[in-house]
């Protein structure tokens, strides 16, 4: 059940290698092992949560290459590796919710504050270290880049650290409004990255589980539109994830006995619980006796399997003592709200399950 992220040739962190060099920038480290193929400009669409598991289970029979996430699968550490060309390991966003000491504790990546309370007056900049991003890189080589993204998301902390550099940004309110905005851009023939952001998978994937009936049509349907535009002259057009998503039970509340034990309440993701704790061998024989089905690794063995991309970080007080991976439909979530829809979500994902990791790359 412990699928690795490839970051030797074939995981997120080497497309984006591979992005740069394209244009003729210089890698930063380890590009693909395969080429992509040569043309004026480059197109990327990142369908969030359109895991290899997902797509077959839609029926779709789309040509593509397999790769994998990064460590942990969730979008917040993806799209950082994605756009600072760093492992995890190198940027330090370990998680949607990331424990940053320097800001007194648990931190939200995507919109840059405590679980429960409003936008921290930091950047991102601050939490995870100098360094330029893709669209940066870009314009440095004349290489002109945009950013199609929906209208809830153009505008926040992460996606404003992301899209640093970028030529253009722009937002789109639902698929139609997507579909205009993407054919504009592609009718002007030039040397330019186009980035689209896709979340429509991810978000049916979380309610109706991702292999649902309703997943499955958006994603045939999304895969339609992606082989419409990919025949535009002067374009190589890839596809690919972030992650996949695995099916769940609701989540429960991590039981007091185990709360009592921890410095902090968990943190990272549902699927990848980091766990901050002076008792480490009382907790591990907890989770064993409690939960059997719950694989259980201690920060060192995290570090040591390069599981973030290195054996070192200079973040590694973010990893906490220990790594909580489950094994099966059943999660533990702690909620910082009374209402947290997050607890009856049929799909989740953060985890090193073959179905979170695995993520295609369409080359057209």
């Amino acid at each position: 059940m412990i699928y690795k992220p490839k970051y030797d040739g074939r995981s997120l962190y080497n497309l984006s290698q591979s992005i740069l060099e394209y244009f003729g920038g210089t890698p930063d480290g380890k590009t693909l092992d395969f080429q992509l193929p040569a043309n004026d400009g480059l197109v990327l669409f990142l369908f969030d949560a359109l895991g290899i598991s997902t797509l077959e289970s839609a029926g779709a029979k789309n040509d593509h290459e397999e790769i994998t996430s990064v460590f942990p699968s969730t979008t917040a550490t993806v799209l950082t590796t994605l756009f600072t060309g760093k492992k995890p390991c190198d940027h330090g966003v370990l998680g949607f919710q990331t424990f940053i000491r320097e800001m007194g504790g648990i931190v939200n990546m995507l919109g840059l504050s405590h679980p429960s309370g409003p936008q921290l007056p930091t950047s991102y900049e601050k939490l995870v270290g100098p360094g330029e991003r893709l669209g940066k890189k870009l314009s440095k080589i004349g290489v002109s880049s945009v950013a199609i993204l929906p209208r809830s998301v153009s505008n926040t902390p992460m996606s404003n650290y992301d899209d640093d550099g970028f030529s253009l940004i722009i937002p789109y309110y639902d698929f139609w409004d997507l579909r205009f905005l993407v054919q504009k851009q592609l009718s002007q023939k030039e040397r330019k990255f186009v980035y689209v952001y896709v979340p429509y998978v991810d978000t049916l994937s979380h309610h109706y589980g991702p292999y649902s009936q309703e997943t499955a049509s958006a994603v045939r349907d999304l895969l339609n539109f992606f082989e419409e535009v990919s025949s535009a002259p002067g374009y190589t057009v890839l596809g690919t994830a972030d992650h996949g998503q695995v099916e769940v039970d609701p989540g429960l509340l991590p039981p007091p006995e185990l709360m009592s034990l921890l410095e902090l309440p968990p943190f990272g993701d549902s699927r990848a619980m980091f766990l901050k704790t002076r008792k480490t061998h009382e907790v591990i024989d907890y989770l064993n006796e409690n939960f059997p089905d719950f694989f259980v690794m201690t920060k060192e063995e995290v570090l040591k399997e390069g599981l973030i991309g290195c054996e070192e970080t200079q973040f590694e007080e973010r990893l906490g003592d220990l790594l909580v991976l489950p094994q099966s439909r059943r999660l533990l979530i702690y909620s910082y709200t009374e209402n947290n829809e997050s607890i009856n979500y049929r799909g989740h994902h953060g985890g090193l399950s073959p179905e979170e990791m695995r993520v295609p790359l369409f080359i057209r």
